[in-house]
């Protein structure tokens, strides 16, 4: 038995549960308050350097592991090379048996499938709402899964054909989707958890701008740099870049003189840690798969009553607040930064920078998904 019960959500996820925490894992935990989730691990292969916690047994090839209260990982074991073409179809097919199984075991009825992976289809024969929902844009990004362009957009464009629903996290992300052939396209943007007391905004000496987040290549690395030349700078994150000349370059940065660098934190540990912020920065380089985002770490700053400073995205300006200071160049950037370094903590701003974000949780966002279920269904 899965204990599933008796309606679930299944979650088809772009990353592994115990990779680093995006956009899938927030909102499959804001989910599993409303219904329990089943979150489907991309597959495994059986052989390579897949850690021995992610490897289901090899008989009878996949798993269901209990995360937490309604919260459950589907692992299933597939062939090495599975992105590899030929093989790419082969895998898919265990994985969707894998899923039937495990929700007949329950047995589970399905109420909505949630897409989430840029490689992989909408299983078949399990009934529920289909929910294609774009967290990037994943053709841009096609190398950074391993995977060619050509590849990626032909799977977007199928399951924007198969799709009952499609959602984007950003509307110039949305317009990208309606070029490829989907209509109606709803914004569903990231959101941001609810803090604690204990992330309450304080100023610990001479005051820091802070960085949150997966550091990689999206980052402006001459903004960092110009930020860290005139004034203390603190980071919370994995170093996640693939590419060796952007390794080296974050982690000179990293060992600068004004520049402090804590790691990957937990959820909790990270917003503490933001709260000892004058500042939150959003320094983002200036391309299409960036234009299409949606950072995480702009509203993580403004739970904790930090403002923010970012480059000119459309989503930073999609909030529509004074709070996110957006810079339409490096130089305003900077200055950006030093005026809020140098502006008094008033607590109306801080009440009313966390009174903003409290308007874009993530069980708001879940709600909202979970919402267009009820109306297709």
């Amino acid at each position: 038995m899965t204990g599933l019960g008796r309606e679930a959500v299944v979650l088809i996820a772009g990353t592994r549960w115990s990779g680093v925490p995006g956009t899938d894992h927030r909102l499959a935990q804001a989910l599993s308050e409303l219904i329990p989730v089943l979150w489907v691990d991309p597959v495994v292969p059986a052989a390579g350097t897949t850690a021995a916690a992610d490897r289901p047994p090899l008989i009878p090839g996949y798993a269901v592991d209990e995360l937490g209260p309604r919260l459950f990982r589907l692992r299933t074991l597939g062939p090495p090379g599975f992105t590899r073409p030929g093989i790419r179809h082969g895998a898919a097919l265990l994985v969707h048996r894998a899923l039937r199984a495990a929700l007949a075991s329950g047995p589970t009825r399905v109420r909505a499938i949630l897409l989430m992976s840029g490689r992989d289809g909408f299983p078949s024969r399990t009934g529920g709402t289909r929910i294609l929902h774009v967290t990037d844009d994943w053709p841009g990004g096609a190398q950074l899964m391993g995977l060619r362009r050509g590849v990626v957009e032909r799977t977007l464009r199928a399951n924007i054909a198969a799709a009952d629903v499609v959602c984007s996290v950003s509307p110039g992300l949305r317009e990208t989707l309606e070029r490829l052939g989907a209509g109606p396209v709803h914004v569903v943007p990231n959101g941001c958890p609810l803090p604690g007391p204990e992330s309450a905004p304080r100023r610990e000496g001479r005051p820091v701008a802070g960085l949150l987040g997966q550091l990689n290549e999206r980052l402006d690395m001459d903004l960092l740099e110009s930020v860290a030349a005139t004034c203390r700078v603190e980071v919370v994150g994995p170093i996640t870049a693939r590419d060796p000349r952007t390794v080296q370059r974050l982690r000179a940065f990293l060992r600068g003189e004004h520049v402090t660098w804590l790691g990957e934190l937990g959820t909790a540990q990270a917003l503490a840690a933001v709260g000892g912020w004058a500042v939150g920065l959003t320094p983002y380089r200036d391309d299409p798969f960036n234009r299409a985002s949606f950072p995480l770490k702009t509203l993580e700053y403004l739970a904790v009553g930090v403002p923010a400073v970012s480059t000119d995205l459309p989503a930073s300006r999609w909030l529509n607040t004074p709070w996110v200071h957006v810079a339409d160049s490096a130089e305003h950037f900077v200055d950006l930064v030093a005026q809020a370094l140098e502006a008094p903590v008033r607590a109306d701003d801080v009440a009313a920078r966390k009174r903003f974000a409290a308007q874009h949780t993530w069980d708001s966002r879940a709600a909202e998904l979970l919402g267009w279920a009820e109306v297709t269904a």
